[in-house]
């Protein structure tokens, strides 16, 4: 697959393999780093610290088509495919077809999405069969952020808060030499929605593709050229475990290790319990797996 990336402003976008997460899209401190993987480089909208909503989210492609239909999910791959045909069909005939070739980059985009957002339709067909999907939200007012897997063989519920006490585990060790504390601690606080959205889900929902979800039919401008390909080759050294690396557009940027935490979950809805004063919700503790992340050397200064 041709590398490609979201022509936006300054920042990398790689979609699907590396995207500067910048000031602006964080939730909860400001320090903007450098993300990998599958939900890294897509366009994000509105920090989850500012939510008063949720998104649900599924695997649409791991669906049998009939239910897919049924649901009216309809995968970017049979979107395009249908448009090619289209656009081949134009083409014999000499029709201008500017606004399909746009519709087709806009796929390119989302095909490299792990996740499809539904609508209360398609969230009642899979009720329906039995299919399981995500619901991922978060509100201001009350700070509370919750994952629950709705449906299927393995149904979840959790509600959680930066807030709510957490501790560190007995090995942690302090920042490197080179990060002041004060930033470590903000790249601590900035990563916490992303980790602990991963750890409740299993790894399905992470913070870039919820936000990604609130804005998939936007128009992306796309562009194929020594940047797109320098940053999939800087992605490709990170994941190889360099401690620094020179991050297109963006200069030098240098691995940190993240701690281990102690997480404290609700087992009900905090929302439901608030009627009832004096109530105790049940809590249980989840360990929060360490983590590798990447922050540009300018930063640090």
């Amino acid at each position: 697959m041709r590398p490609f990336r979201l022509v936006d402003g300054s920042r990398l976008a790689v979609p699907g393999v590396i995207g500067l997460r910048e000031a602006w899209s964080l939730s909860f401190g400001q320090m903007e780093h450098v993300l990998l993987g599958p939900d890294a480089g897509f366009p994000e909208f509105q920090p989850v610290d500012e939510w008063k909503n949720e998104v649900a989210l599924v695997d649409a492609r791991a669906l049998p088509p009939e239910v897919r239909k049924e649901a009216g999910i309809r995968t970017p791959e049979e979107e395009r495919a249908e448009l090619e045909a289209f656009c081949a069909e134009a083409a014999a005939f000499d029709w201008p077809r500017s606004m399909e070739e746009r519709r087709l980059e806009d796929l390119r985009v989302l095909e490299r999405a792990r996740l499809t957002p539904l609508d209360d339709r398609a969230r009642g067909v899979l009720t329906a069969h039995g299919y399981a999907y995500w619901l991922a939200g978060f509100t201001r007012h009350s700070d509370i952020l919750w994952v629950h897997r709705i449906g299927g063989t393995a149904p979840l519920a959790a509600w959680t808060s930066i807030w709510l006490e957490t501790r560190r585990t007995p090995d942690v060790e302090g920042p490197p030499e080179w990060l002041a504390s004060e930033k470590y601690s903000e790249l601590w606080r900035t990563r916490w929605t992303d980790r602990v959205l991963r750890e409740l889900s299993d790894g399905a929902v992470t913070e870039a593709g919820l936000l990604f979800a609130r804005v998939r039919e936007a128009v992306f401008h796309l562009a194929e050229d020594d940047l797109a390909r320098a940053g999939t080759e800087a992605a490709a050294r990170m994941a190889a475990n360099a401690d620094e690396v020179m991050i297109p557009l963006h200069g030098p940027a240098r691995r940190v290790r993240l701690p281990p935490f102690i997480l404290k979950v609700y087992e009900r809805s905090p929302f439901e319990a608030r009627a009832t004063p004096g109530e105790l919700i049940p809590l249980r503790e989840m360990l929060v797996p360490g983590e590798d992340t990447w922050v540009l050397v300018k930063d640090l200064r």
